[in-house]
């Protein structure tokens, strides 16, 4: 049975990476939670998509100059304008998440504004999830291949998801050749829908359908046509209708 992935915190339905979602989304049958992560200036996790404040918050300039205090100044902008919410640590997303049973944690390591991936904020990442004894519940997740690779030497014991979309696969030599090197690397690979939908038949020869997640899928059509192909995860916006149409048995 395909999984539901709750990308960013069900960014449709709240604002993204937001406490408010990630307790919301508890209650929408997603099994799984994607999230980001940034490394703030005081050697904090933060947990934001971009690596600048002006899309996502009431701040500007870049989210590695963001320090505990700091972040408290800022709010959170959702689909329904600002809420009473700064930027949220790991820690608080994490006692929010951790205690449902069953739950799985996808986190994806983000590049800082200069484009580069903060060795510390792995570090630090892995150590918090490793003294909340949470390995068995987390996927380790990136864009970039060394990074997985990283993820690989540093923290073994975590699952490794990698994401992949038309312009990466084609500067990664192809299909054929992107598989071949990631089949031994991680445990999951997510693919653009584009791109999933145009070499669908390649894909799945090469690579188990099982270990391969869409994303992001989000109007009713859509998420029917790829929960009636059925590969091991499915990542959306807008996870309560991802389930509603699952549990209904709703496909296109």
């Amino acid at each position: 049975m395909t999984k539901i992935i709750a990308h960013r915190g069900a960014r449709n339905l709240w604002a993204e990476n937001s406490l408010t979602g990630f307790r919301n989304v508890l209650d929408l049958g997603a099994m799984a939670v994607e999230f980001d992560l940034h490394l703030g200036a005081d050697n904090t996790v933060l947990v934001i998509h971009d690596a600048t404040l002006d899309r996502t918050t009431t701040g500007t300039g870049p989210v590695s100059a963001l320090t505990t205090a700091s972040r408290h100044d800022l709010r959170l902008i959702g689909p329904e304008g600002e809420i009473d919410e700064g930027v949220p640590l790991l820690s608080e997303v994490l006692d929010v998440l951790a205690p449902a049973q069953g739950l799985h944690f996808m986190p994806e390591f983000k590049a800082d504004e200069n484009g580069v991936y903060d060795p510390a904020l792995i570090t630090a990442t892995v150590q918090l999830l490793r003294d909340r004894n949470l390995g068995a519940r987390t996927t380790l997740h990136s864009f970039d291949i060394d990074v997985v690779r990283t993820l690989e030497a540093v923290a073994p014991e975590f699952r490794r998801m990698i994401s992949v979309n038309r312009d990466w696969m084609a500067k990664q030599g192809g299909v054929e050749v992107f598989f071949e090197t990631v089949n031994d690397l991680v445990d999951i690979v997510a693919v653009h829908h584009e791109l999933f939908e145009a070499e669908f038949d390649r894909i799945t020869t090469v690579f188990p359908l099982d270990r391969l997640s869409v994303w992001t899928v989000n109007d009713p059509e859509m998420i029917g046509h790829w929960l009636k192909r059925g590969p091991g995860f499915l990542t959306t916006d807008d996870p309560r209708l991802a389930h509603r149409m699952m549990t209904q048995g709703v496909t296109a």
